[in-house]
């Protein structure tokens, strides 16, 4: 584990991205594309929605199989969707919460 110069562990900020697998069907997707051809927007072919996961924690060296298994036991269901670990990077700037 790495370690700052305050002698806490680093925090790293991942990105999941969790999509609807090609050939399920997409209502929210279907909905969004009818609202933009009503708006005018016919040349709109398919839209598919999904869902962005962000997680705040400490770095680790077991992180990326840590994640992997969440995404597989809980944050997407492996039936219907499927999910990208897209970015794992130090947290520079941690957030507040009020």
């Amino acid at each position: 584990m790495i370690r700052n110069s305050e002698s806490q562990p680093r925090l790293v900020k991942i990105t999941i991205l969790v999509r609807v697998r090609p050939g399920i069907l997409d209502p929210q997707g279907q909905a969004v594309q009818q609202v933009l051809h009503d708006m005018g927007e016919n040349d709109v072919r398919e839209v598919r929605i999904g869902k962005m996961i962000e997680i705040t924690l400490p770095e680790s060296d077991s992180i990326f199989e840590r994640v992997h298994s969440w995404c597989k036991d809980f944050l997407s269901n492996p039936l219907v969707e499927s999910f990208e670990v897209q970015n794992i990077e130090p947290l520079t700037h941690p957030s507040v919460s009020v």
